[in-house]
């Protein structure tokens, strides 16, 4: 079911990214950044909170609500693919679990390489973060962190959030310098493993670099979930 996709993606943002508050009629995701922070109906009935600024549709939010929303204001912004790879067995050496608070640092210290540009705003708070929730979650027991090591450098992670049957991949991450080597490729392979006899299953924002390489990988897309916001 799509259902069991977006509840994994909700795992990981409450985890890593904030919180997530459920009802019967909508789903709430308060982010540590505004940038993660969305309301998602889960009904055509549900009524739109005052202040909201960013409203992200899935497949059983219903109908009218492009209208509803483009009525209130609110622009089309990106669209999240979820996807998933078909089962299948994975090449290459099996990557260990991080086990120890320096890996986890680590792991923290390449998410920060790859993803801010020292000098940005928020650089110093997503640094800190990032080093957090990797201390926090690395023992969880639904979570694996992985990190290689170049030269004893920290060049490459990813984790991954089981949920029932599903695997999710989140922070694909290699410090610029160590990118082309291959090292992203061996953390999926990893996944793979993680996930075998279960789904596995990702995100990545419409007609980026990174769907066009998953779907080199062979995953698909399972469904398509608009953002849309307050200008």
């Amino acid at each position: 079911m799509l259902e069991e996709l977006v509840d994994n993606h909700l795992a990981f943002l409450a985890a890593h990214r904030g919180a997530v508050r459920r009802s019967a009629a909508a789903i709430e995701v308060v982010g540590e950044s505004d940038e993660f922070s969305a309301w998602i109906p889960l009904s055509p009935a549900a009524e739109l909170p005052a202040g909201t600024s960013t409203v992200r549709l899935v497949p059983w939010s219903g109908a009218g609500w492009v209208e509803r929303l483009t009525a209130d204001g609110f622009e089309p912004a990106e669209v999240l693919v979820h996807m998933e790879a078909p089962a299948g067995s994975a090449e290459g050496e099996p990557v260990a679990a991080i086990d120890s608070d320096a890996d986890a640092v680590g792991f923290a210290e390449v998410q920060s390489a790859a993803f801010l540009e020292v000098g940005e705003p928020d650089y110093d708070w997503w640094q800190k973060m990032f080093v957090e929730r990797a201390l926090q979650n690395y023992r969880a027991p639904d979570q694996s962190l992985y990190l290689l090591r170049v030269d004893g450098e920290p060049a490459s992670s990813t984790l991954v959030l089981r949920t029932g049957s599903v695997v999710g991949v989140y922070a694909v991450a290699t410090k610029p310098q160590y990118r082309g080597r291959g090292l992203a490729t061996a953390l999926l392979a990893q996944a793979r493993r993680d996930a075998a006899g279960g789904r596995l299953t990702l995100q990545v924002v419409e007609g980026s670099d990174a769907e066009r390489l998953y779907l080199k990988l062979g995953f698909r897309p399972a469904f398509r979930s608009s953002h849309f916001r307050r200008p």
